[in-house]
Protein backbone atom coordinates (compact mmCIF):
# COMPACT_ATOMS: atom_id res chain seq x y z
CA UNK A 1 0.00 0.00 0.00
CA UNK A 2 1.21 3.48 -0.81
CA UNK A 3 0.63 6.65 1.20
CA UNK A 4 -1.78 7.97 -1.45
CA UNK A 5 -3.87 4.81 -1.10
CA UNK A 6 -3.78 5.17 2.68
CA UNK A 7 -5.02 8.76 2.42
CA UNK A 8 -7.75 7.79 -0.05
CA UNK A 9 -8.99 4.97 2.18
CA UNK A 10 -9.14 7.23 5.24
CA UNK A 11 -11.00 9.95 3.33
CA UNK A 12 -13.54 7.53 1.87
CA UNK A 13 -14.02 5.70 5.18
CA UNK A 14 -14.84 9.09 6.67
CA UNK A 15 -17.32 9.88 3.90
CA UNK A 16 -19.02 6.50 4.18
CA UNK A 17 -19.25 6.45 7.98
CA UNK A 18 -19.63 10.17 8.71
CA UNK A 19 -16.78 9.67 11.22
CA UNK A 20 -13.60 11.71 11.13
CA UNK A 21 -11.48 9.64 13.52
CA UNK A 22 -10.21 6.12 12.86
CA UNK A 23 -7.80 3.91 14.73
CA UNK A 24 -5.40 2.39 12.21
CA UNK A 25 -4.13 -1.08 13.13
CA UNK A 26 -1.86 -3.56 11.46
CA UNK A 27 1.12 -3.17 9.22
CA UNK A 28 -0.17 -0.10 7.40
CA UNK A 29 -0.14 1.94 10.61
CA UNK A 30 3.50 2.57 9.69
CA UNK A 31 2.29 5.00 7.03
CA UNK A 32 1.20 7.38 9.76
CA UNK A 33 4.62 7.69 11.35
CA UNK A 34 7.36 6.86 8.86
CA UNK A 35 7.92 9.00 5.78
CA UNK A 36 9.66 6.26 3.80
CA UNK A 37 8.85 2.84 5.22
CA UNK A 38 10.75 -0.23 4.02
CA UNK A 39 9.02 -1.76 1.01
CA UNK A 40 8.75 -5.07 2.85
CA UNK A 41 6.47 -3.34 5.37
CA UNK A 42 4.06 -2.19 2.67
CA UNK A 43 3.16 -5.45 0.96
CA UNK A 44 -0.29 -5.76 2.52
CA UNK A 45 -3.11 -4.43 0.41
CA UNK A 46 -5.42 -4.27 3.41
CA UNK A 47 -5.99 -1.32 5.71
CA UNK A 48 -7.23 -2.34 9.16
CA UNK A 49 -9.17 0.42 10.86
CA UNK A 50 -11.86 1.12 13.41
CA UNK A 51 -14.20 4.12 13.54
CA UNK A 52 -13.62 5.80 16.92
CA UNK A 53 -16.90 7.68 17.29
CA UNK A 54 -19.32 5.60 15.27
CA UNK A 55 -18.30 1.93 15.59
CA UNK A 56 -21.73 0.94 14.30
CA UNK A 57 -20.53 2.08 10.85
CA UNK A 58 -18.15 -0.89 10.47
CA UNK A 59 -20.66 -2.87 8.41
CA UNK A 60 -21.22 0.03 6.03
CA UNK A 61 -17.48 0.60 5.62
CA UNK A 62 -16.91 -3.09 4.95
CA UNK A 63 -19.67 -3.12 2.33
CA UNK A 64 -18.43 -0.01 0.50
CA UNK A 65 -14.64 -0.40 0.90
CA UNK A 66 -14.13 -4.05 1.90
CA UNK A 67 -12.59 -7.02 0.18
CA UNK A 68 -15.52 -7.72 -2.18
CA UNK A 69 -16.43 -4.11 -2.92
CA UNK A 70 -16.28 -2.22 -6.19
CA UNK A 71 -13.75 0.04 -4.45
CA UNK A 72 -11.43 -2.94 -3.89
CA UNK A 73 -11.81 -4.16 -7.46
CA UNK A 74 -11.08 -0.69 -8.83
CA UNK A 75 -8.18 0.22 -6.51
CA UNK A 76 -6.49 -3.12 -5.79
CA UNK A 77 -6.68 -2.78 -2.00
CA UNK A 78 -9.41 -2.79 0.63
CA UNK A 79 -10.41 -1.62 4.07
CA UNK A 80 -11.04 -4.14 6.82
CA UNK A 81 -12.86 -2.98 9.94
CA UNK A 82 -11.44 -4.57 13.05
CA UNK A 83 -12.21 -3.93 16.69
CA UNK A 84 -9.46 -3.15 19.20
CA UNK A 85 -10.39 -6.19 21.30
CA UNK A 86 -9.56 -8.66 18.52
CA UNK A 87 -5.83 -8.27 19.05
CA UNK A 88 -3.57 -8.19 22.10
CA UNK A 89 -1.97 -4.78 22.62
CA UNK A 90 0.45 -3.56 25.30
CA UNK A 91 -1.06 -1.60 28.16
CA UNK A 92 -1.65 2.11 27.52
CA UNK A 93 -1.33 1.68 23.76
CA UNK A 94 -4.11 4.20 23.14
CA UNK A 95 -2.02 6.88 24.87
CA UNK A 96 0.70 6.43 22.24
CA UNK A 97 -1.42 6.63 19.10
CA UNK A 98 0.13 8.78 16.38
CA UNK A 99 -2.10 11.19 14.51
CA UNK A 100 -2.05 11.26 10.74
CA UNK A 101 -3.99 13.85 8.78
CA UNK A 102 -3.21 15.50 5.45
CA UNK A 103 -5.10 17.59 2.93
CA UNK A 104 -5.79 14.37 1.04
CA UNK A 105 -7.57 12.76 4.00
CA UNK A 106 -10.31 15.40 3.75
CA UNK A 107 -10.44 16.22 7.44
CA UNK A 108 -10.23 12.60 8.53
CA UNK A 109 -7.62 11.66 11.14
CA UNK A 110 -5.99 8.26 11.31
CA UNK A 111 -4.88 7.43 14.86
CA UNK A 112 -2.05 5.03 14.02
CA UNK A 113 -0.80 2.41 16.43
CA UNK A 114 2.76 3.26 17.49
CA UNK A 115 5.32 0.91 15.92
CA UNK A 116 6.54 -0.78 19.13
CA UNK A 117 2.92 -1.46 20.11
CA UNK A 118 2.15 -2.79 16.64
CA UNK A 119 5.26 -5.00 16.70
CA UNK A 120 4.40 -6.45 20.12
CA UNK A 121 0.88 -7.19 18.89
CA UNK A 122 2.17 -8.80 15.71
CA UNK A 123 4.61 -10.99 17.63
CA UNK A 124 1.73 -12.08 19.85
CA UNK A 125 -0.24 -13.12 16.75
CA UNK A 126 2.76 -15.17 15.65
CA UNK A 127 2.05 -15.52 11.96
CA UNK A 128 4.99 -15.77 9.56
CA UNK A 129 4.07 -12.48 7.85
CA UNK A 130 3.97 -10.76 11.27
CA UNK A 131 7.42 -12.07 12.18
CA UNK A 132 8.78 -10.84 8.85
CA UNK A 133 7.23 -7.43 9.48
CA UNK A 134 8.82 -7.10 12.92
CA UNK A 135 12.14 -8.29 11.53
CA UNK A 136 11.96 -5.59 8.84
CA UNK A 137 11.22 -2.94 11.50
CA UNK A 138 14.22 -4.09 13.53
CA UNK A 139 16.50 -4.23 10.49
CA UNK A 140 15.51 -0.68 9.47
CA UNK A 141 16.01 0.43 13.09
CA UNK A 142 12.47 1.77 13.25
CA UNK A 143 11.94 0.03 16.58
CA UNK A 144 14.27 -0.57 19.49
CA UNK A 145 14.51 -4.09 20.94
CA UNK A 146 14.55 -2.87 24.54
CA UNK A 147 11.33 -0.86 24.09
CA UNK A 148 9.73 -3.78 22.24
CA UNK A 149 10.56 -6.12 25.14
CA UNK A 150 9.08 -3.64 27.60
CA UNK A 151 5.87 -3.50 25.56
CA UNK A 152 5.72 -7.28 25.32
CA UNK A 153 5.97 -7.42 29.11
CA UNK A 154 2.64 -5.55 29.31
CA UNK A 155 0.71 -7.64 26.79
CA UNK A 156 -2.45 -9.23 28.22
CA UNK A 157 -1.21 -12.78 27.60
CA UNK A 158 0.03 -15.66 29.74
CA UNK A 159 3.48 -15.44 31.26
CA UNK A 160 4.87 -18.42 29.32
CA UNK A 161 3.71 -16.90 26.02
CA UNK A 162 5.23 -13.57 27.10
CA UNK A 163 8.55 -15.29 27.90
CA UNK A 164 8.47 -16.98 24.49
CA UNK A 165 7.96 -13.59 22.80
CA UNK A 166 10.88 -12.06 24.69
CA UNK A 167 13.09 -14.95 23.51
CA UNK A 168 11.77 -14.55 19.99
CA UNK A 169 12.58 -10.84 20.07
CA UNK A 170 16.15 -11.63 21.15
CA UNK A 171 16.42 -14.08 18.25
CA UNK A 172 15.05 -11.57 15.74
CA UNK A 173 17.40 -8.93 17.11
CA UNK A 174 20.32 -11.32 16.65
CA UNK A 175 19.16 -12.21 13.13
CA UNK A 176 19.17 -8.60 11.94
CA UNK A 177 22.47 -7.51 13.47
CA UNK A 178 25.05 -6.91 10.79
CA UNK A 179 27.81 -9.45 10.91
CA UNK A 180 31.25 -8.07 11.55
CA UNK A 181 33.78 -9.01 8.92
CA UNK A 182 37.15 -10.14 10.11
CA UNK A 183 39.94 -7.79 9.21
CA UNK A 184 43.03 -9.30 7.63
Amino acid sequence: MKREQFELALRLAGEVSKDSDFIVFGSQSILGSVARPPKTCLVSMELDLYPRRYPQATGLISTKLGTRSMFSQKNGFFVDCVTPDLVAFPSDWTERLITFRTKRTGGVTGWCVELHDAAASKLSAGREKDLNYVKALLKARLIKPLILKRRIATLPIGSSHRDDLIRLTRQLEHDVKPSRKKQS
